[in-house]
């Protein structure tokens, strides 16, 4: 059987066209989030702002009769009423970044389920689609880091007029595993193809 063209069982072609589906649905729902956070953003004022805290302590009415408890804060959303206009591009780019990075990537990732279903395994036009699909994730990744890094600096600024010293980079972590799972992905696809070759070689 070749490598190019590989039959899969009902069940696991079902399970590809059921992940393509579930992409469809991670695309409005990343859809509306990214929307839902531009409504917030986009008028200027009051902007409500996700910013990270290091060795922060506030005191909380949890104790009895309401009583104040210091609490360890790690972060916590901060309203900026009026933010600078780089505060305000930054704050508009991060969602329409990520949320374009995002997509961009679910599609792919659709694609290449499609093509699995198809039995289309060993191809190139699959080596690439994974390729793409890290290179997106990285830029929105980097991009989205970047403006959220910018927010959050211009949102700490904006509430302490410039004498608060807080967090200076805000990163998530989390896309590294997914671009570094995909190289994996990228580099057993590119051996699939190199052995595809080596076999029609032999024939």
């Amino acid at each position: 059987m070749s490598l190019t063209s590989t039959q899969l069982s009902r069940s696991d072609r079902v399970a590809m066209y059921l992940t393509a589906g579930i992409g469809v649905v991670a695309v409005v729902a990343t859809l509306w989030r990214a929307t839902d956070r531009l409504a917030e953003v986009l008028p200027g004022t009051d902007v409500p702002v996700l910013v990270p805290f290091l060795g922060e302590t506030a005191p909380l009415p949890i104790g009895p009769g309401g009583a104040p408890v210091t609490v360890d804060v790690d972060q916590a959303i901060v309203t900026v009423p009026h933010p600078a206009v780089a505060t305000q591009f930054a704050l508009v780019a991060e969602p329409i970044v990520v949320g374009l990075a995002t997509i961009a990537a679910i599609v792919l990732l659709g694609l290449l389920a499609l093509n699995l279903a198809r039995g289309r395994a060993f191809v190139r036009a699959n080596s690439r689609i994974v390729a793409a699909g890290a290179g997106v994730l990285a830029t929105g990744w980097l991009l989205g880091s970047l403006f959220r890094t910018m927010g959050v600096n211009g949102a700490l600024s904006a509430v302490s007029e410039y004498t608060y010293e807080g967090v200076l980079f805000s990163v998530d972590w989390s896309p590294l595993f997914a671009i570094l799972a995909l190289g994996v992905v990228g580099g057993a696809f590119q051996v699939g193809e190199r052995l595809q070759r080596d076999t029609e070689g032999l024939v």
